[in-house]
């Protein structure tokens, strides 16, 4: 992961092309400052969507792993 970072860092010089893996860092991390409040607030923008996608599905995940279990 961390060399797909530094790939994406070193060769990617287009905002719109970058990813929020890599955009978030270089915008909101300047040297020694970090900006916390917006570091969590992209944090929790980008997290979202993956939770809410995985409580939609984690029935059909479970049943997946019982489907197999049961003769």
């Amino acid at each position: 992961v961390t060399q797909e970072f530094v790939y994406a860092l070193t060769f990617i010089s287009s905002e719109s092309r970058q990813m929020v893996g890599v955009g978030v860092p270089i915008f909101l991390v300047r040297g020694d400052v970090y900006y916390w409040g917006s570091l969590m607030a992209a944090c929790l923008i980008t997290s979202l969507p993956i939770a809410l996608l995985y409580n939609l599905f984690l029935d059909r995940f479970i049943a997946g792993f019982t489907v197999g279990a049961v003769k």
